[in-house]
């Protein structure tokens, strides 16, 4: 009983000491998301490619609860698992046809006029904690 006490509470500190470590990831795990949250609190518009680091010619903006053929039709191939995006905004980016990278938000706070965007989309802060993708001649 004391051994099995003694590897119950081993195994807590690990878990513990890995989540304090931010072994487990948190809302902000990607460091796009990151920037992505400093452009929204910041106050100015920043083009999108400033704050990737790596290549990518669109992006398509999808928010909660859009369905999983939605997505898979702007984008043109299946990018999500489920029947829906269920929880922040999706940011699926391409490179030449090829998806590149897709990226959670935490919180559904990105808006745009319609799914996808050019290379030149610009990142503008609205207030009230969203952040607009704008096609910099809009």
């Amino acid at each position: 009983m004391t051994r099995h006490l003694r590897t119950i509470c081993v195994a807590l500190s690990c878990a513990l000491l890995a989540a304090a470590c931010g072994f487990f990831g948190g809302p902000e795990d990607d460091p796009l998301e990151a920037a992505l949250a400093s452009v929204r609190d910041g106050g100015r518009a920043v083009p999108l490619h400033d704050v990737t680091d790596f290549a990518w010619d669109e992006v398509h903006l999808f928010n909660e609860y859009t369905r999983s053929e939605v997505i898979n039709e702007v984008v043109g191939s299946p990018v999500i698992g489920s029947d829906r995006h269920m929880a922040g905004s999706l940011l699926v980016f391409e490179d030449h046809g090829s998806v590149v990278k897709k990226v959670e938000v935490s919180g559904d706070y990105i808006r745009g006029t319609g799914n996808t965007f050019g290379a030149d989309v610009l990142a503008v802060p609205m207030g009230e904690n969203g952040l607009r993708l704008e096609n910099p001649a809009s």
